[in-house]
């Protein structure tokens, strides 16, 4: 598998024009699977992640613009030899995918996500970038039928996607 990831890498980076078509199943609206976050995040962080609520959409267009909005995701946190915390992240990625024939690869320069913890009564900030934090962009492979979408996503970028949505 590491060496498909590897192989795909490559392939779409000779081959992929700056903008290709998108798969028409993926053009629309599309709600994540907010457990799938968790996991994503526990993955992350090398912690436990259970979701409490929230949401993220993300939009794909024809044309292969893509945003991710995030509204209030919140997250019960536990870390070993950690107080329980409140994660609760917001904010926007927005890019571009290449989707077809059941390869993704995905860029995001205009991310703005921001999170914060509520750790023993006392609200701490937590940094993410595109190159640590989720919906950063990555590379992969993909699965539609016009009601789902499941990505899986290429291991070496920790950065990825939530793994399956469903339409909006």
């Amino acid at each position: 598998m590491k060496h498909f990831f590897a192989a795909m890498a490559v392939s779409l980076s000779i081959s992929a024009p700056a903008h290709a078509a998108v798969d028409g199943c993926l053009v629309g609206t599309w709600w994540a699977d907010i457990s799938d976050i968790a996991d994503l995040m526990t993955m992350q962080m090398g912690s436990r992640a259970t979701a409490l609520g929230g949401d993220a959409r993300m939009d794909i267009a024809a044309s292969g613009d893509m945003r991710i909005t995030v509204r209030s995701l919140q997250f019960n946190v536990t870390m070993p030899d950690a107080p329980a915390s409140v994660v609760t992240i917001n904010g926007y990625s927005a890019g571009d995918i290449d989707a077809a024939g059941g390869v993704w690869t995905a860029r995001v320069p205009d991310y703005n996500l921001t999170g914060s913890a509520d750790v023993l009564g006392q609200t701490l900030s937590i940094p993410f970038t595109s190159s640590t934090g989720m919906f950063g962009g990555g590379l992969g492979g993909y699965w539609c039928n016009g009601s789902q979408l499941v990505f899986e996503t290429d291991p070496s970028r920790p950065a990825g996607i939530a793994r399956t949505w469903r339409r909006g």
